[in-house]
């Protein structure tokens, strides 16, 4: 009984000085200006840890961004060069974030792209071929067999129904393809509509996909689709209305426009947008 007493405390006592040894501690931060280069890619926003951004290089995350001063949106899936300094994430052991101050240098990583039968006009990714001409084109990534964009004419086809949205300043729906499960964009057009879809093929490469292809979708201009505004009678319902045609909506609040309104999704990954006039 003894010799068990004693073997419990032992025991105890070993559980008691492990759990006061202190953990080792993290290396101090570097202290002053610092410059690194990568590609700037959109992370989610977290309660639990900062940054709006990250950076990556050769395939690994090297910091959190976030910055007051830099828009860092406009070089989403550019290769950059930001100079600011280091400050913790909220955990520690976390990567620690570098409060962007200014963008030393950002590579164009992007050029003009045009198609006269589709009427559009767009900035690419340089890494994106180009196949397909006429009422079908496909983005092909550098390296790559299948497509990460593609787009073609639905003529004669209803549109479907989904989340109104606003793209090149035309109205669109972002819809579910029941087939393969992928979110698409329709752009109303005269005879049909315009379908977009975006398939990206690398779970390891979504990040940088998915900037591009918003960069790609804001860049985009449409000729002959229906305007976001709606015709001439919307333009005197909404200006009758004041300020509702055009004010704020969506969010994670998800503000609701007043009746007569629906909510043009202006910004895709914050489903963010503005209420326009139902025709």
């Amino acid at each position: 009984m003894f010799l068990m007493r004693s073997t419990l405390l032992l025991s105890a006592f070993i559980l008691l000085l492990a759990g006061c040894t202190p953990k080792p501690e993290l290396p101090p931060l570097p202290e002053g200006p610092q410059t690194l280069t990568g590609t700037v890619v959109p992370t989610t926003i977290s309660t639990s840890r900062r940054g709006t951004h990250v950076l990556k290089a050769s395939g690994e995350d090297i910091a959190y961004l976030e910055s007051s001063t830099v828009n860092l949106r406009e070089f989403q899936g550019r290769s950059t060069a930001l100079r600011g300094h280091f400050e913790h994430n909220i955990d520690r052991e976390d990567l620690p974030v570098l409060v962007v101050e200014s963008v030393v240098s950002s590579e164009e990583s992007v050029r003009p792209w045009s198609s006269s039968s589709l009427s559009l006009t767009a900035e690419v990714p340089t890494r994106w071929g180009v196949s397909g001409t006429g009422a079908a084109v496909a983005f092909i990534p550098v390296g790559s067999l299948h497509p990460v964009v593609g787009l073609a004419f639905k003529a004669n086809t209803p549109m479907p129904s989904g989340i109104t949205l606003t793209v090149g300043g035309a109205k669109a729906i972002r819809f579910l393809d029941e087939l393969s499960g992928e979110q698409r964009i329709a752009v109303e057009r005269s005879g049909g509509y315009l379908e977009i879809a975006f398939t990206p093929q690398r779970e390891d490469d979504l990040s940088s996909a998915r900037a591009e292809w918003l960069a790609f979708l804001r860049s985009l201009k449409i000729s002959g689709a229906v305007s976001a505004g709606g015709s001439s009678r919307a333009a005197v319902s909404s200006a009758s209305s004041g300020t509702r045609d055009g004010q704020p909506c969506g969010g994670l609040a998800g503000i609701l426009c007043p009746a007569g309104f629906y909510c043009a999704i202006t910004d895709l990954e914050q489903n963010i947008g503005v209420c326009r006039t139902i025709e």
